[in-house]
Parts: structure tokens; sequence; C-alpha cells
């Protein structure tokens, strides 16, 4: 459980929750993460998790503006923490599954379940500074995509 800041900007910092198990994927995510945030002006704090249950604790703790997150978490999964959040939380912020999940019934159930975007790893790092840009921008208003886009 580790945390990352981003500066920039003089307004209150935006948290974002990353959950994957492998600290690597992390922390390439957390670059992604950073860059799309100096690129809006915008200041983050990344909040870390290597598994669902951590996770869960985190966003009970400092409330996402983002959650860009792997599907398979030890504890609780991508897809399970998703879940309990939305019943937890109406106004959920985006979630971006970028995961090992990669098969079309995968991304249809990852984003019918509420996700905001879903990328199978390896992910393009412009299409995720993109989603996480209109994310860190709109935050619960960002336009998900559509299971068959």
């Amino acid at each position: 459980m580790a945390r990352a800041a981003s500066s920039s900007s003089s307004s209150a910092p935006d948290h974002v929750l990353v959950a994957d198990p492998d600290a690597t994927a992390r922390g390439r995510l957390m670059q992604v993460i950073e860059q799309a945030a100096r690129q809006l002006g915008r200041r983050v704090v990344i909040d870390q998790a290597a598994d669902g249950t951590t996770a869960m604790t985190l966003w009970g703790e400092h409330p996402p503006r983002l959650v860009v997150c792997e599907v398979l978490l030890d504890g609780l999964s991508g897809l399970a923490l998703l879940r309990r959040m939305k019943a937890d939380h109406p106004s959920l912020p985006p979630v971006i599954f970028v995961t090992h999940m990669s098969r079309a019934s995968d991304r249809y159930w990852g984003l019918r379940n509420g996700a905001h975007a879903y990328l199978a790893k390896p992910y393009d790092d412009e299409h995720l500074r993109v989603r996480i840009r209109d994310a860190l921008h709109k935050g619960s208003d960002a336009q998900p995509e559509r299971p068959f886009d």
C-alpha cells in the first residue's frame, strides 16, 4: 500500500486508485496516469493495491476520482470490487480495467458491470492516457465505452 504524488497545479489533488498484483505493471500504470494528469494540468495522489481487499480498503479511506484496475486480483476480483463499490456508492467514479483477461466476453462483462473502459494487456499507452484524461476531466460524467464498440 504505497502512495505516489504528482504535482503541477495549486488545486487539491485528485485521488487515483491503481490495483494490480504486479508491481512493475502498477509502476507503468502510474507513469501513464501521471502523464495524463500533467497534460490536464492536474495533480494526482495515487494509492496502490496489489490485491482486491487492499483496494477496497483504500477506496473507503480515500474515495478516488478514478480507478485503474486489473480484473485478476487476489482476495476480491476487479469485477467483484466494482460491483461492491457500485452497490455502496451510486456515484461511482470511472473504473478502467487494464487486464490480462482479453476475450471479447471478458470485455463485455467488464463494461456491462459498470467499467468505463476495458483495455487488454499489452495495452497502448496513448489509448489509456486518453481514457484517463477523460475520466480525470469529467469524473463520473465520463462517457463509458459500450460493450460492443
